[in-house]
């Protein structure tokens, strides 16, 4: 018989009632002292052996039903050997949960709060979550997140703090009727970290933010890997390792966080002590397919200048252009150069005044500069003696030289009355 139908046929004998017992499975309930809870098998474990279904428990215990009842939750919930059913989801997480099942609390928590199978009910989440938050991480967690940003409830960073400790900590919590010790939960060291890191619901430090952080990190979360590197990176005093933080960025890289592949990128591409063009630029590339504007912009200088790769100005400018196009004020620069000094191409005065404009808008100097010049000569628009002047004193006037000295050696415009003046 196919474990689909077989499936099928027994999710309805859990669905029948929430009173479903061992006496009305089999025999008379009878209280068993089981040698060892916590090895207490499935449902599927016992019953479904070789292919075959070997009938029900001689013994059905409340938990063998409510882990049962989980299961085939589980199973409607996700689509997966049941088809897909989430009012049946529900009902059977709910009968669950009636029978002290903490993980399909944990499920209705989680259901209600993000309105998975039913509108979301923040309160019901709460309450769901405040009647395992004794000993289950992931409530304990996840009514951390709802202090701190104050969803269903209002905010409270202090709250918030207690509940991310309680999940952050190894502890002792009940599992198949028997307390077992778990370790930390990883997103709740993480969020302990940052509330040390920026003071949120306890006095900000640093040394307690990097010590959360790392826990973590150990256990592979990037955010925290992250965190913890820019720590290390730019503390002082004790909690600072350039080659911790390096490997922190590097592993948090590889999992795919963009921001650790961008800052990865940048100290091989800027740190003399760490210079390699190469690696740089592999992790801006990483970067780039994320959206990563400034790892689009370092391309285009790696190909510009020929940093670990021969100079290839058309390369460089396609990444230009892809950083431009969210609007990064050096990117408009450089494209404005490229047009100007006919790098790799056939100048074109008109297109590189246009990115000139638009680096201009962000008070860049050497686009102030290059206009003037642009509007002195007459290059991609008219001569216009007042506006070079004009762009000329605002480049001057942040401190670019070429500017002042064009300043000094710009023709001066004759006024228009010169003739009649001299006629007088």
């Amino acid at each position: 018989m196919k474990i689909k139908t077989i499936a099928a046929v027994l999710a309805n004998v859990f669905l029948i009632s929430n009173a479903v017992t061992a006496n009305e499975i089999q025999a008379p309930e009878v209280k068993v002292q089981e040698k060892n809870p916590c090895k207490e098998k499935t449902f599927w474990q016992t019953n479904f052996t070789n292919g075959q279904f070997n009938g029900f428990y001689s013994q059905m215990t409340n938990s063998v039903i409510s882990n049962a009842q989980h299961l085939f939750a589980n199973h409607y919930f996700e689509g997966s050997i049941l088809n897909k059913d989430l009012a049946r989801a529900l009902d059977l997480y709910q009968r669950a949960h009636n029978r002290g099942n903490q993980d399909s609390t944990a499920k209705l928590g989680l259901v209600y709060r993000y309105g998975l199978s039913t509108i979301k009910d923040y309160q019901k989440a709460i309450e769901y979550y405040q009647s395992i938050a004794a000993n289950y991480p992931e409530a304990q967690f996840n009514l951390g997140l709802m202090h701190r940003y104050g969803i269903g409830t209002a905010s409270n960073q202090q709250q918030a703090f207690q509940y991310f400790k309680q999940a952050a900590s190894n502890q002792v919590v009940a599992k198949n009727n028997c307390e077992v010790e778990v370790e930390g939960m990883a997103e709740a060291q993480f969020q302990l970290g940052q509330m040390f890191r920026y003071g949120l619901g306890v006095e900000k430090n640093l040394d307690q933010a990097l010590l959360w952080f790392k826990e973590a990190a150990n256990q592979d979360l990037k955010e925290a890997q992250f965190n913890a590197a820019q720590l290390m990176m730019t503390g002082i005093g004790e909690y600072y390792d350039y080659d911790g933080a390096i490997q922190y960025y590097q592993r948090a890289a590889e999992q795919g966080l963009a921001e650790a592949q961008l800052n990865l990128a940048r100290e091989y591409h800027y740190n003399d002590h760490q210079k390699d063009y190469l690696k740089a630029h592999h992790w801006y590339t990483k970067a780039a397919k994320q959206d990563q504007v400034e790892a689009e912009f370092n391309l285009g200088l790696m190909e510009h200048y020929g940093h670990g790769v021969y100079p290839n100005y058309q390369k460089a400018l396609q990444h230009y252009l892809k950083a431009a196009k969210t609007n990064q004020p050096e990117a408009f620069l450089n494209i404005a150069h490229i047009h100007f000094y006919g790098m790799g191409k056939a100048t074109d005065y008109m297109e590189a005044y246009q990115y000139y404009q638009m680096a201009s808008n962000y008070n860049l100097p050497q686009a102030d500069y290059h206009l003037g010049l642009m509007n002195e000569k007459g290059l991609g628009t008219s001569v216009d003696l007042d506006t070079a002047k004009d762009y000329y004193q605002r480049s001057a006037d942040r401190g670019n030289t070429d500017a002042k000295i064009a300043l000094d050696n710009l023709p001066v415009k004759e006024p228009e009355d010169f003739e009649v003046a001299m006629n007088d």
